[in-house]
């Protein structure tokens, strides 16, 4: 499966509707989720989803799609979209794998 890496490919403009939302806006103070904390926080979430179910993920860390990019790649689950906002969030949409 290839994910792709830019925001056009990834269809910004398409964003699905989410079966659940996880919300990772760091440590306080404006600092960033590290991939350390996002990518186990974001397993644990769709442990909870149905194969097929749709996460969001919604951080404040703008380095975070490379880090979300690599792991769905690894693990088999689909980075559907992205969405950023003007309070400096992006949400990522995640499908969870089928099997």
């Amino acid at each position: 499966m290839t994910i792709p890496n830019d925001e056009a490919a990834l269809g910004r403009a398409s964003v699905p509707a989410a079966d659940a939302v996880l919300a990772m806006d760091g440590g306080g103070a404006g600092a960033p989720a590290s991939c350390a904390l996002l990518t186990p926080a974001i397993r644990a979430r769709l442990r909870e989803l149905a194969p097929g179910q749709v996460l969001e993920v919604r951080v404040s860390d703008a380095t975070a799609q490379d880090d979300i990019a690599a792991w769905c790649r690894l693990t088999g689950n689909e980075l559907l979209s992205l969405a950023s906002d003007v309070t400096g969030h992006t949400s990522y949409y995640l499908r969870k794998k089928l099997s």
